[in-house]
């Protein structure tokens, strides 16, 4: 008798810490880094969390050294963008947001798709007219980007 229940308790712990292990197999986050499509100096960096094979939301999202055109002779300059709150996935595994930062006028607009059962992500990044600093005025042209795991 003393032996069954040592046995039956053994199986209870054992499969306990099997279904903990796919519980926590359901959900991870895959990091991702990536650029702006035929720009070498640009950085995006992301992850993506995904449940059980389905994209969930986009965080940690940051774009460095963006092409911006600024001022009455549109010279270039580079910004980073960056979100600060997760941006969610929709079933089609599409995304779009637009980021605000009042204190400039910035509005920034992210669209895309999350590929690859959150492998890899394909964007846009845009922004209006903003302006940073006195008398110049800065934007973004529409702008692609891939990032991958």
């Amino acid at each position: 008798m003393k032996r069954r229940t040592t046995i039956a308790i053994a199986l209870a712990v054992a499969a306990s810490l099997a279904l903990a292990g796919t519980a926590q197999a359901g959900s991870k986050w895959i990091r991702q880094t990536g650029q702006i499509v035929g720009d070498s100096a640009t950085s995006v960096k992301l992850r993506v969390k995904v449940r059980n094979g389905q994209p969930e939301k986009i965080s940690g999202f940051v774009a460095s050294d963006v092409l911006t055109r600024c001022g009455a002779k549109r010279n270039p300059r580079r910004f980073q963008y960056s979100a600060l709150n997760p941006i969610p996935v929709h079933a089609d595994d599409s995304f779009n947001t637009v980021l605000l930062d009042d204190s400039i006028g910035l509005r920034i607009s992210l669209v895309g798709v999350v590929k690859r059962h959150g492998a890899a992500v394909v964007g846009t990044i845009k922004t209006n007219r903003f302006e940073p600093g006195k008398n110049q005025t800065c934007k973004v042209p529409k702008q692609k980007f891939k990032t991958a795991k």
